[in-house]
């Protein structure tokens, strides 16, 4: 009976230190899976959102969630401790840079999407190099296509929102974007088009792992990693039931 009593005391102590501890949570605006409500910025729902407050419910911790443009989260989780950003695809950059918890939800693809009346092959990344794309900056798409030879100003445009990509597409000032099909769709929902009025063409990352993951700062706090481990765990059991 001591031990049970010890056990609970234990969990008891756990829970009162994680309700101390703040964490400053930062995503972006990424429809279906993020959504920032236009009216109330506290307010940030979603598919992988809604799993994030699962887990975070399981933590005992304080938190906040933040939208931002990605290149200000991203800056936000590699230069401060106690800062979780999702989703985030875990690869070789960026691995060193934080604690990892994968999956938080399943691979979503990401294809070149243009207008079917535009005559511009988006097939191959060879292809696409006579092609304008419209990029958000700094992302990991952003990434690929400098990686693959693609220039700003040349052949890439960046944006700092994806509805700007979306945007100058439907406007004729770009020949295509970079979009998951859930995110094209919700976004178009805003315009006169949909996601019939476009075409989909090569398919990025093929290579990589796509899964949704959610990642914590350097130098965050022990306790942190500790009662996010625990909560992850815990959910990540929960979803084989």
């Amino acid at each position: 009976m001591k031990y049970i009593f010890g056990f609970i005391f234990i969990c008891f102590i756990f829970t009162v230190k994680a309700k101390d501890l703040s964490l400053e949570v930062v995503s972006e605006h990424w429809p279906p899976f993020i959504i920032q409500n236009a009216e109330k910025a506290e307010d940030v729902s979603g598919i992988v959102t809604n799993k994030i407050k699962d887990i975070l419910t399981l933590s005992n911790l304080n938190y906040t969630i933040n939208t931002y443009p990605w290149a200000r989260s991203y800056h936000l989780a590699t230069t401060k401790p106690n800062v979780l950003i999702y989703s985030i695809y875990k690869t070789k950059k960026r691995a060193p840079h934080f604690t990892w918890f994968c999956p938080i939800h399943p691979k979503t693809p990401v294809n070149i999407y243009k207008l079917r009346n535009n005559k511009t092959d988006i097939t191959t990344l060879t292809s696409l190099k006579k092609a304008v794309i419209g990029v958000l900056r700094n992302d990991n798409s952003h990434n690929y296509m400098l990686n693959n030879g693609f220039t700003v100003g040349g052949n890439l445009t960046v944006s700092s929102n994806e509805e700007s990509n979306i945007k100058n597409l439907l406007n004729g000032k770009i020949d295509a974007v970079i979009q998951s099909r859930e995110a094209l769709i919700y976004r178009l929902q805003a315009t006169g088009f949909t996601i019939d009025d476009l075409e989909v063409g090569f398919q990025l990352h093929q290579n990589m792992s796509t899964e949704h993951c959610m990642a914590l700062s350097k130098g965050s706090s022990p306790e942190v990693i500790s009662a996010l481990e625990t909560a992850f765990n815990l959910w990540q059991a929960q979803q084989k039931k």
